[in-house]
């Protein structure tokens, strides 16, 4: 058995309050770590897919302006013309770009989601762990700590 060495109680008071600062700064971080899964979780399913949705909303409406721009264009251009319309035709590709990146988005954040679930649940049996530690381990240790500390100032009283 390995030989503790204190010299002075004072040096047991400080670990024993130690390991309540431990306690209550695990306990602190724990609730930090769930509040951030939570803040994640909300956005992942309520505010990025309204995000996609309204970014999708507005493609599809610059979409359509600009092909409509594109046939007014090749409708009113001339055979002599150098490069007919191709702004517009540029402007098209663009928004056509735009449209399918936001309709991507919108299919595979279900999917996001559904990993993030995944990882939430696997992480948090590791927070329930440290929980516990904090809830039961380092109060047991706390525990015996105080009443090895009583038992030597009764000792060193008499």
């Amino acid at each position: 058995m390995a030989e503790a060495n204190v010299k002075s109680l004072e040096a047991i008071e400080a670990f024993i309050e130690s390991v309540a600062k431990l306690r209550h700064d695990t306990g602190k971080q724990t609730d930090d770590i769930r509040q951030q899964l939570q803040r994640v979780s909300a956005w992942l399913e309520k505010e990025l897919p309204d995000y996609w949705s309204n970014e999708k909303r507005i493609a599809e409406k610059k979409w359509i302006e600009a092909r409509q721009d594109l046939l007014r264009c090749e409708a009113t251009t001339r055979a002599e013309d150098d490069s007919p319309c191709s702004i517009q035709k540029k402007v098209l590709r663009k928004a056509t770009e735009r449209k399918a990146l936001c309709e991507e988005r919108s299919r595979s954040l279900p999917q996001y989601a559904l990993e993030w679930n995944r990882f939430v649940q696997e992480f948090s049996t590791n927070v329930r762990q440290l929980d516990d530690l904090s809830e039961s381990s380092l109060l047991n240790a706390w525990n015996r700590l105080q009443a090895i500390l009583e038992s030597l100032k009764k000792y060193a009283n008499l």
